[in-house]
């Protein structure tokens, strides 16, 4: 059960779609809701663009408390509006940016950026949520306009421990879903792990109320890695969350090759829940 759900904002980023999807499913799941402004590293900015590290500290430390007063602003506007039980907090710069996570039970971040900041990688705080907390966290894409989610999830399905991981804090919001679609990758069609793995997990769900079906996609050639398939099925099939198990490779694998998280949490046109 869900009782506390928080979402994260930063710099002078426009977050009034995940602001939206946060307090939305606030109300829909009777719980509270905390927005959490997140202050960058400025002594690190200033260290880096010097010299006069001390003014250029001043400096941006002042834009940050700008953009944290009017990420405030539109927090309290749109959750008032959508009428859920919602608070406000500014962390501070020597709290641990994760800290709040690991006292909430579903955390919600905007969609990170490509583009690498020497003050604050989007991207890189994502991965730190998901890996320092083990917390489940929701990314909602930059263009997602639908104000509610979580109707046809489709679970990105693999025997591994992430997966599991993400498919039990998933629980609750399966249970409320229409149908979940089960969707494995397979590296050839009618794998028998694959299936015995699908009839597993449909069984699994199907105990705890869960309506599901299941199926096994073979990676097509041209999709790089299997969050191209997985993301192809959920545009095709109409489902408007993406579950799956974050980071089954090392975290500099991740980084230096790529892989499954990075470039759902980057590229889905969907919300993306991960677990790790």
């Amino acid at each position: 059960m869900i009782k506390r759900a928080l979402v994260y904002a930063y710099g002078n980023v426009d977050h009034d779609n995940t602001y939206r999807a946060a307090a939305d499913f606030a109300l829909r799941h009777d719980c509270e809701l905390t927005g959490v402004f997140v202050t960058h590293d400025y002594m690190n900015y200033a260290s880096v663009y010097g010299p006069g590290p001390i003014n250029l500290a001043q400096h941006y430390y002042e834009m940050q408390k700008e953009f944290a007063t009017a990420a405030k602003e539109r927090f309290i506007e749109i959750t008032n509006k959508i009428g859920c039980n919602a608070q406000w907090h500014n962390l501070s710069e020597l709290e641990a940016q994760s800290k709040p996570s690991m006292y909430t039970d579903i955390s919600f971040v905007s969609q990170p950026k490509v583009e690498k900041s020497l003050i604050f990688n989007d991207t890189d705080f994502v991965d730190n949520l998901v890996i320092d907390t083990g917390m489940p966290v929701i990314v909602i894409p930059e263009a997602w306009t639908q104000d509610t989610f979580g109707d046809r999830p489709l679970l990105g399905w693999k025997e591994c421990r992430e997966a599991a991981s993400a498919t039990r804090h998933a629980l609750s919001i399966m249970r409320a879903a229409k149908m979940v679609d089960i969707v494995t990758v397979a590296a050839k069609i009618n794998d028998k792990e694959d299936l015995t793995a699908g009839i597993q997990i449909s069984a699994y769900l199907t105990v705890h109320g869960v309506e599901c079906n299941f199926q096994s996609k073979i990676k097509a050639d041209d999709d790089p890695n299997e969050a191209n398939t997985l993301h192809r099925h959920a545009l095709v099939n109409g489902c408007d969350l993406i579950i799956i198990g974050g980071y089954g490779h090392s975290r500099l694998r991740e980084i230096i090759l790529g892989g499954v998280t990075r470039s759902l949490i980057r590229n889905s046109k969907v919300p993306v829940l991960l677990a790790h």
